[in-house]
């Protein structure tokens, strides 16, 4: 680990110490504007050989906010503060390298307490003891050492910076279309960093799907507010079982819709910033599990059904509950529909899909598996939602 300290460019511009000002003033500039922030592996502000770069520039090259105005030369410290660089934009930089043991996978350059610390690939992560069905957050430390902690809000040490995270699964994922096993293990697809995570504000509980999107490892609980929408051990919202109404909707924090209807649900993606899956997706995202077969009893609560688990670690991805999806379609009602419990009326409106199979279900569960005969107006107790959300990576 190395380290630079944002007050000065020590060995950064032909082994000179300087003053950003000092550096301006004396146009000690060599090569490109990179020089002059001295993170010349680091940046491609697009300016010209010799030019100073702006916080315009600085921000078309992927940074974060300088805090600098707009048009003002930003200073080292500027440049330094919350940077966040990766040496493969494509990837995230943790990998599994045991049941419960992380290491970095690539070097990386990361701001924390005012300094601008090199990580080297290879570099392990202080692991606490394991819990399953945990998510854990990694914090930098100003000393250069990575920790993770069960605290999201919290850092283990002063001024130490969270900088990705990943899920301690119950189980481990699909590796052929026969489910997953019942060894506790870190899923490997849930490692985000704050380059390559989920685009919605809370990414625990969360697995990336084919590069492509990330689901949600368990299905939606009675209170995402308090527990997010994917976490372990807790009640299965459905339509006997209904789900808080979330404070963006007008929730109190304890008054349930008393139903799960196909438009609360969706009401509720959106206002936990995730969708509803569409059938394709869906189709991926379930991959792996043991198809045409069922869990034989109701799921109470959110966990381990390793027979139908995915390969991406999504977990009861089958054959437990029948979820609401995004896609309507099939059969419609003639005419106007007041159906909307008091949101207006519908008119024509096609059913909305089914999809998954529940866990009496038997042969007609499955990845593939969708029911187009409801209508969006209709609440069950073997209908639940799992959501999830857009991949945001930052090159």
């Amino acid at each position: 680990m190395s380290t630079l300290k944002i007050d000065t460019l020590e060995g950064l511009t032909s082994g000179k110490s300087e003053t950003v000002d000092a550096l301006i003033e004396d146009r000690l500039i060599s090569q490109t504007a990179n020089d002059v922030a001295g993170t010349a592996a680091l940046l491609d502000t697009g300016t010209a050989a010799g030019e100073l770069p702006t916080n315009a520039d600085l921000g078309s090259a992927s940074l974060v906010d300088t805090g600098t105005a707009a048009g003002e030369v930003p200073t080292n410290a500027d440049i330094a503060y919350k940077l966040f660089k990766k040496t493969n934009s494509s990837t995230v930089i943790f990998t599994k390298t045991g049941n419960f043991t992380v290491d970095t996978s690539q070097e990386f350059y990361a701001e924390a307490g005012g300094s601008l610390l090199t990580i080297a690939s290879g570099t392990a992560i202080t692991m606490p003891s394991a819990t399953t069905g945990t998510d854990y957050a990694v914090w930098l430390k100003t000393d250069g050492t990575l920790e993770a902690t069960t605290n999201f809000t919290s850092p283990p040490a002063t001024d130490a910076r969270k900088i990705g995270g990943f899920h301690y699964a119950p189980g481990g994922n699909a590796a052929a279309q026969a489910g997953g096993n019942s060894t506790a293990q870190i899923n490997e697809y849930s490692f985000w960093d704050l380059s390559f995570r989920p685009a919605c504000d809370d990414p625990r509980g969360m697995t990336l799907v084919a590069g492509s999107f990330w689901s949600d490892i368990y299905l939606l609980n009675t209170n995402p507010d308090v527990n997010g929408t994917s976490k372990y051990g807790e009640t299965i919202a459905d339509g006997s079982s209904p789900p808080v109404i979330p404070a963006t909707l007008g929730g109190n924090g304890s008054t349930t819709y008393g139903s799960l209807t196909w438009f609360e649900a969706m009401s509720i993606a959106t206002a936990m910033g995730k969708k509803a899956f569409t059938q394709p997706q869906f189709m991926t995202a379930m991959y792996g599990v043991t198809e045409a077969t069922d869990a034989g009893d109701e799921p109470d609560s959110t966990g381990l059904d390793a027979p139908r688990t995915s390969r991406w670690g999504v977990m009861q991805a089958t054959g437990n509950l029948r979820i609401w999806a995004q896609d309507r379609g099939g059969d419609h009602t003639d005419g106007w529909n007041a159906n909307t419990d008091g949101f207006g009326s519908e008119n024509n409106a096609p059913n909305v899909s089914l999809l998954s199979g529940h866990w009496f279900s038997g042969g007609t569960s499955g990845s593939r598996s969708s029911f187009w005969g409801v209508s969006a107006s209709g609440s069950f107790g073997n209908v639940g939602l799992r959501l999830l959300a857009d991949h945001l990576q930052v090159n």
